[in-house]
């Protein structure tokens, strides 16, 4: 069995139920043998050196005498024995190795390459390869006399240099990576199967750094999507609740919310969705996740600066609107100011003539 430093790993071992079960370990490079772990009737006792370290299933499995080594450490490796107390049959035989896997991260959406090399025949042909990538058990890709198989969701992004084999760098791309693909994945060849060098890779996908983007109202907006998967775009401001502003379930045209249904344009083909028109109202954060992880892809944070032409125009004929009445207004006061003087100086001349 192979594992990677710091994960864990289940012994399995399966036996008569209520029966006395040891398990004992030799560690490579060391001729004695010790003890694991004691598992007698109703009780369960590790051996020096595990304490803390192993679990056991028996006392709620009946005849499960599997044991849990976690978290494994490089001294672990070696080799595992099952067997009854007071008799000689092996129930289980384990060999351990231990792994120290190359570690690569990649953002999301953006082309990954594991690692892995090994002795290829000099005279070997692109017929007599055999190259097996594996994550977590299951076959995700596999070369084998020129014909290529793929794991589930692996076909058409992922893949061997077949050139590049022959000169022992069997490599394995995958393109448009995803949350999903994230693991451990390992590298076998020929037949029978050997471990490549490094013989695993542990393959961690990121998000993109936030961007922080200014534009003009009446301006264009440009969220970057970074995949062809299926996506989701929120859009929140201020501490209001998140608005769906596109879904793309990746099972037909794009589907958008109301405040984005007549101003989104999806470029399939550039992973980028637009909206365009921006008011001051679209202020706010784009966050970009994936449906299925619900992991963050990508966000931008939009500020929206000036007035679009529209707006302008509308204040400049306000201001002439108000800037005309206001000179009418004075016009009428000096008009009428004129007829005030006269009617007083009237009124002052016929007081005298009284």
């Amino acid at each position: 069995m192979f594992v990677n430093i710091g994960h864990s790993v289940t012994l399995p071992c399966r036996g008569a139920p209520s029966r006395n079960v040891k398990w004992r370990f030799q560690q490579y490079g060391y001729p004695d043998w010790l003890d694991v772990a004691d598992l007698y009737t109703g009780s369960f006792l590790s051996g020096n050196g595990f304490q803390g370290q192993v679990e056991s299933f028996y006392l709620k499995e009946p005849g499960n005498y599997s044991l849990l080594l976690s978290p494994v450490v490089y001294s672990n490796l070696g080799i595992y024995k099952c067997q009854y107390y007071n008799d000689e049959i092996i129930l289980s035989d384990v060999k351990l190795e231990i792994r120290e896997p190359s570690n690569v991260s990649v953002a999301m959406g953006m082309s990954a390459s594991l690692p892995c090399f090994g002795k290829i025949n000099i005279q070997a042909r692109a017929v007599d390869l055999d190259i097996l990538w594996k994550r977590g058990g299951e076959n995700v890709y596999q070369l084998l006399k020129n014909t290529t198989t793929y794991g589930p969701r692996f076909e058409n992004r992922a893949s061997v240099s077949p050139e590049q084999a022959l000169y022992g760098n069997m490599s394995f791309t995958i393109r448009q990576t995803r949350f999903s693909d994230e693991g451990d994945y390992q590298c076998f060849y020929n037949s029978p199967k050997e471990r490549g060098n490094p013989d695993s890779a542990s393959l961690v996908v990121t998000g993109h750094p936030p961007q922080t983007l200014t534009v003009k109202a009446g301006g264009l907006l440009s969220i970057p999507l970074y995949t062809a998967g299926p996506v989701r775009v929120t859009f929140s401001a201020g501490l209001g609740s998140d608005e769906v502003l596109m879904l793309d379930a990746n099972k037909g045209p794009a589907r958008y919310g109301d405040c984005c249904a007549q101003r989104c344009e999806l470029l399939a083909q550039e992973y980028t969705l637009l909206l365009r028109s921006v008011t001051l109202e679209d202020a706010g954060v784009y966050k970009v996740t994936d449906p299925e992880t619900k992991k963050t892809i990508g966000s931008v944070s939009l500020e929206v600066s000036g007035r679009s032409a529209g707006a302008v125009a509308g204040i400049v004929v306000g201001v002439l609107v108000l800037a005309g009445s206001a000179f009418a207004v004075w016009k009428f006061f000096i008009k009428n100011t004129k007829n005030l003087r006269n009617l007083v100086r009237f009124r002052a001349a016929r007081t005298e003539d009284h």
